[in-house]
């Protein structure tokens, strides 16, 4: 014991002198361990071999944490880690034996390596032997495994594609239930001599477990109504995406503010694994407050209220008011989740509006409800049957209009960003119509479809819309002005007033139409940071008869800023049929 003590103490001493002899000499050379102060570093050049054989290289060398004034005693030791990275970057991509030349290199400023590489033949893959014993044979994860693997036979051997097939089969193991699996066999075997590789996987994957009871803890909504919200059934196959599909599910209900679902496989009963899901929830009362403006309908102020979960089964209303010089009203909509409350709810609404342009005047009072149902593929379809009361004027036309309306209504948006993608789409599509006989005080049958396209081009972006609307009538006087299609504005045909395209009285004045086709094509651009600048075209018109159909255009420029509540366009616009030279037109919203 006393040996082994003094044989410690000798050696520490010896490390300690070794290292004060080291930083003497150093002292005495006048030589420091920090980079030279003009900010050079030391360079790495590399000559033959491909892009990917010496990008490899570059990877797994950094010569950045080397000093520029490195001592010379060191220079081999430098060179000599350096070929050894060179040497193992290459054979991670199946090039066993590379020749390499290395060059150290001093100048005024720091110093370099150049490699010269000649990087050999490669190792090609001769055998790939993937086994799946167990209750996992035939299962499609593992099955995708065998059929679409990135290793084939004759491709040169590359260690990554090895480790993350190895590492795939793992982790679909664990994603898909079974715990127990042993991927007992893992080897790559490599012969130098014959330049060939065998890649070894033999998994015993054992039983495969199965969805066991979720645990809901929360206590403000009923437990039943949370159960349906799970996308699985009690003993169903263990799937992660599963777990991954309830907690997308609970997140995007709506009730809760916070959300935790985790497997408990220490707990599994047999091959059951039980499932908790912790839930928080979110604030009862939600308020907000907007305000906005356009140059259609100028100032507007909006107010809302939610009440997020009104009982236990997941009831909810809003009530919202919106005020501006040309439209104002006030709205109540109470929803009811039905049989897949992600998916399917009854809305029972009741709202009245008043708008007054230089067209028309309505006061309109509605009360109804919709079915609406979010179907696969992400279309969303509405049904709907609403009784709507109405007072209108559009010109020297005047009347009262009484009507009980069925609908229906199937759209789709898909966009790479809510508010300005590159790339998206929208679509809708509301048929709609009353009977005289039905409590209605007119018939009319109506479609109205509209698109709207964003497409990247360069480093900007296309903006392609369409609109078409048709009505069955006797005769457009016996429509209420909220059902009479109108065009110009912002959001229509720019460089016209809202409302100010159309079919007109004696007088001149708009009084709306049966048909409509408005159609527009942007073009926008960046300029410097959040600002675009964009270049358009609007073209379209109302008509009461489709022989009379003549469209007019409007053409202009604008810019946008992408502000931190949504994109914000100023146009100018100048239509030829215009009452007006040029118009201004204002306005802010998602673009889709």
């Amino acid at each position: 014991m006393a040996q082994r003590r003094a044989l410690a103490t000798y050696q520490s001493l010896r490390e300690a002198l070794g290292a004060f002899a080291m930083a003497l000499c150093l002292a005495l050379a006048g030589i420091g361990t920090a980079s030279a102060d003009n900010g050079a570093s030391p360079g790495l050049q590399i000559e033959g071999g491909t892009s990917t054989q010496r990008d490899n290289i570059r990877n797994s060398i950094n010569l950045a944490r080397q000093p520029c004034d490195l001592p010379p005693f060191r220079e081999r030791r430098v060179l000599r880690d350096t070929e050894q990275r060179a040497a193992n970057a290459l054979r991670a991509i199946g090039y066993y034996d590379p020749e390499l030349a290395l060059d150290f290199e001093r100048d005024e400023d720091c110093w370099s390596i150049h490699i010269t590489l000649e990087p050999g033949p490669p190792t090609t893959v001769e055998q790939v032997d993937i086994q799946i014993t167990g209750a996992g044979i035939g299962d499609l994860g593992f099955e995708a495994v065998l059929s679409q693997t990135t290793i084939r036979e004759g491709d040169t051997l590359r260690h990554d594609h090895y480790e993350a097939l190895r590492n795939r089969m793992t982790r679909i193991a664990a994603d898909r239930g079974y715990f127990d699996a042993d991927l007992h066999t893992r080897r790559m075997e490599v012969d130098r001599d014959a330049r060939t590789a065998t890649i070894r996987l033999h998994m015993e994957t054992g039983e495969r477990y199965r969805m066991g009871r979720v645990h809901i803890e929360q206590e403000f909504l009923s437990d039943a109504f949370v159960q349906r919200m799970i996308p699985f059934e009690e003993g169903d196959p263990y799937s992660s995406a599963q777990i991954i599909a309830l907690q997308r599910n609970l997140n995007d209900s709506g009730y809760f503010g916070g959300v935790r679902v985790r497997p408990e496989r220490e707990a599994a009963d047999g091959l059951n694994v039980p499932i908790r899901a912790e839930l928080e929830p979110r604030k009862r009362h939600s308020y907000e407050a907007g305000i906005g403006y356009s140059t259609d309908i100028g100032p507007r102020v909006r107010l809302r209220y939610e009440h997020r979960y009104a009982n236990q089964l997941g009831h909810r209303y809003q009530a919202e008011i919106e005020a501006s010089p040309v439209r104002s009203g006030v709205g109540y909509n109470y929803e009811i989740p039905l049989r897949d409350p992600l998916r399917e709810r009854l809305n029972l609404f009741t709202t009245y509006r008043t708008e007054t342009t230089d067209t028309q005047e309505s006061d309109r009072f509605q009360i109804g409800a919709n079915r609406v149902l979010q179907r696969s593929g992400g279309w969303q379809t509405t049904e709907g049957l609403r009784y709507e009361y109405e007072n209108y004027t559009a010109g020297d036309d005047s009347g009262r209009s009484r009507l009980l309306i069925p609908s229906y209504r199937i759209s789709r948006m898909d966009a790479d960003d809510p508010m300005t993608p590159r790339r998206g789409y929208r679509f809708e599509t509301t048929v709609q119509g009353a009977q005289e006989a039905i409590l209605s005080s007119t018939s009319f049958a109506q479609i109205l479809a509209s698109g709207k396209v964003v497409r990247g081009i360069g480093t900007g972006r296309v903006l392609a819309r369409l609109e078409a609307g048709f009505t069955e009538v006797d005769s457009v006087h016996d429509l209420p002005t909220s059902l009479r299609f109108y065009a110009g504005g912002d959001a229509s045909i720019r460089g016209y007033g809202y409302q100010r395209v159309g079919p007109r009285n004696e007088d001149g004045d708009v009084i709306g139409g049966r048909h409509k086709v408005v159609g527009s094509l942007e073009y926008d651009y960046p300029v410097v940071g959040n600002w675009s600048a964009a270049a358009f075209v609007d073209a379209g018109n109302v008509v009461n008869e489709w022989d009379e159909f003549d469209p007019v255009y409007g053409v202009g420029f604008g810019v946008r800023w992408r502000s931190p509540v949504g994109p914000i366009r100023v146009d100018l616009a100048h239509g030829p049929d215009s009452d007006d030279d040029f118009r201004i037109h204002f306005s802010m919203g998602p673009d889709l």
